[in-house]
């Protein structure tokens, strides 16, 4: 994010002014503003829960002092397209290019292989100023915390580079053909606006990281900066009279004070966002950029020293925070003590006033060649290659501190495998499934795998089995194997998942497995670890007949029914129990045996209720793979992960449970011809 446009107090007039404007250090301080309330917020979130508004305040003042700079120039006939983006490239590049690489350099140390890869991938996101799309397009189901990324945080410089690639060509197409400035940028800032509040609901991920529903922020800065150009003209116009009006009331500061005020304190992680709740703190620093500095709240509160110098190392301190805050999140495996927290945020301060002092003021002050600049481009595209080449290269699994656990490190694949599709099955079935559409090889499936992607997970070990390896297994869909979900995207996956069964009568066997829910002793469906009841209905019953009921489905068709039980689960990833540079395993990945049948015990009162109704169903309890004299244990004797992430087997754990599984099923008389 570009927001060290400040100048130092003591630089030069010619330095410290943006043209006409004057160098006001009330702005640096609403900066100031800006990014204590952002490290604040990602660093003890339930002091400040809205105060990600930081970002919004940010955007403010981008669009209104580059837009000032624009105008200015626009207007003066000296306006150079290659020197603007000199200038950004000279404020932005050196932070930016220290920061990742610091990252990367710590990373090649501390992160796992997989965890490198990601990295990597976001350092060339970055360095790009894609963060926002990258992160946009790896939201979702199979994405990993965002408070394990890094680099989560560029995605606002995303958006303001984005904004300021096109944004220049606008305004000097305006000026070309002498069109209405102020009407033009409110229309654009209007249409975005619109497009934001209309997608946040529908599309939320989408809403909070594309540039089209994000620019309406920026361009309120770029309406204020022409308003108050105006209203410094010779003949203002009514809007610029007004504005200079405005501006020399303290009430306007009062109004933008008490705006921001009520965002950090009324919003939170859970609001609706951005929508219209952003109207709160980008109204509200436009109304403290139109007060007068000489306002009170602007020069006693704003301007004086303290706020004024964190303003100045505010892009910096931006960069620094979060990747030191989610560094130390990665190797304690659980959120950092508060005072972890807090010798990070004090390192985030250390390391920002380093990067001031001894990189920032050089280069603004004295290295303002053409040649430090493309010295500089070079260096950013240095480093985003590197990056590109770290996730090109699956995250350096040759390294010295990771490659002695290879065997446990291919284990931890994620939520995404190869077993996730496949073209044989893309090019046979209908495409609306979601997420899972494989099958094991051509020819009409005999096998198929009901659920979601616990489901999926056993495809690995029912390849590798002998007794199963020669089936066809089909694994289709997201469906929940009661087909009771309310969701019209997950029924049509059951409506189809029905439809292929219906079609093929080559199907001898059907697996059930899934996220199976949790209830409390009332029938209601529970998170599965604070216990916490989604609502007052009684789903249990609905759900044991949904289940009944696509039991009878498959056995009408003559197949064999396999039902998958719970297992025991973690709130937690599964590489925290395995030692990685720096730190010991932060957790053991084991549970007492009466923990996990506890947390399964309403559900099995569901499922033996569904089983006593169909005695030819063949129950494999789960916790078979895992407990032994009382304890669970998540990891195998010889140490390697049963599990992949929270709640999938890994290759191995999916190949010893359906070792288990296939013996029990010998014993019934299946799968004895292999």
């Amino acid at each position: 994010m570009n927001i060290s446009t400040g100048r130092p107090v003591g630089a030069s007039p010619i330095d410290r002014s943006v043209h006409g404007i004057g160098y006001r250090p009330d702005i640096d301080g609403l900066r100031s503003v800006a990014v204590l309330s952002v490290v604040i917020f990602h660093a003890f979130p339930t002091v400040l829960p809205g105060g990600f508004i930081g970002v919004d305040i940010f955007f403010v003042i981008s669009g209104f002092l580059i837009s000032t700079i624009l105008l200015e120039n626009l207007n003066h006939g000296r306006f150079n397209l290659l020197d603007f983006y000199g200038r950004r490239a000279r404020r932005i590049f050196p932070a930016l290019a220290i920061v990742l690489a610091a990252t990367a350099t710590f990373g090649w140390f501390a992160l796992l292989p997989e965890e490198y890869k990601e990295l990597g991938k976001h350092i060339a996101g970055g360095a790009g100023f894609v963060s926002n799309l990258v992160l946009w397009q790896e939201s979702g189901y199979f994405d990993s915390a965002s408070e394990t990324k890094p680099l989560l945080h560029l995605w606002s410089l995303g958006i303001e580079e984005q904004f300021y690639i096109v944004w220049p060509a606008v305004l000097w197409a305006v000026f070309r053909f002498r069109l209405p400035k102020l009407p033009i940028i409110l229309l654009f800032a209007a249409l975005s606006f619109i497009a934001n509040v209309a997608s946040v609901h529908a599309h939320p991920v989408a809403t909070f990281y594309s540039p089209l529903t994000r620019i309406w922020e920026l361009l309120i800065g770029a309406a204020l900066a022409q308003i108050l150009i105006d209203g410094r003209s010779k003949r203002p116009s009514f809007v610029g009279v007004i504005a200079n009006r405005m501006s020399a009331s303290s009430l306007t500061a009062v109004a933008g004070a008490i705006l921001i005020g009520v965002a950090l304190a009324c919003l939170s992680a859970a609001s609706t966002f951005p929508g219209w709740r952003a109207l709160f703190p980008s109204v509200g620093a436009a109304l403290l950029i139109l007060s007068a500095s000489g306002n009170w709240i602007n020069t006693k509160l704003l301007a004086n020293r303290p706020m004024v110098w964190i303003g100045l190392i505010s892009f910096p301190l931006y960069l620094w925070h979060w990747p030191l805050l989610a560094f130390t999140r990665i190797i304690e495996g659980e959120t950092p003590s508060l005072e972890t927290r807090a010798a990070a945020v004090v390192a985030g301060f250390a390391l920002a006033t380093g990067t001031y002092q001894l990189i920032e003021k050089n280069i603004r002050r004295k290295w303002t060649s053409r040649a430090i600049t493309m010295t500089l481009t070079y260096i950013v595209c240095f480093v985003g290659m590197v990056g590109y080449s770290i996730y090109l290269y699956n995250g350096a699994p040759m390294r010295e501190g990771v490659a002695m656990d290879a065997k446990i490190h291919e284990q931890l694949e994620g939520t995404t495998w190869k077993y996730t599709s496949n073209d044989i099955c893309k090019a046979k079935y209908p495409p609306n499934f979601r997420y899972f559409c494989t099958q094991t090889r051509e020819g009409s499936p005999t096998m198929i795998l009901l659920g979601d992607s616990y489901a999926n997970a056993l495809v690995a070990g029912l390849v590798a089995n002998p007794a199963t390896k020669d089936e066809i297994i089909l694994s289709y869909g997201s469906c929940d194997p009661s087909a009771s979900a309310g969701d019209p995207e997950i029924r049509t996956q059951c409506e189809t998942q029905d439809k292929i069964i219906s079609e093929t009568p080559s199907l001898r066997y059907a697996i059930l497995e899934a996220k199976w829910p949790r209830f409390d002793s009332a029938g209601r469906l529970i998170d599965y670890f604070t216990k916490i009841a989604a609502n007052d209905a009684a789903w249990a019953p609905r759900y044991r007949d949904g289940l009944d009921k696509r039991i009878s489905f498959l056995e009408s068709k003559g197949i064999k029914v396999f039902l998958f039980g719970p297992k025991p689960e973690i709130d937690y990833e599964p590489k925290y129990c395995f030692a990685r540079p720096f730190t010991q395993p932060a957790k053991n990945c084991q549970m007492t045996e009466v923990e996990a049948l506890d947390k399964q015990h309403e559900l099995s009162l569901v499922l033996k209720d569904v089983l006593d109704k169909h005695p030819n169903v063949t129950f494999f309890d789960a916790n078979s793979v895992f407990c032994k004299d009382a304890v669970c244990s998540l990891k195998t004797q010889d140490g390697l992960p049963m599990l992949r992430d929270k709640v999938h087997y890994s290759q191995y754990g999916s190949a010893i449970a359906i070792d288990l599984f296939v013996k029990q099923a010998q014993s019934e008389g299946y799968f004895r011809g292999h």
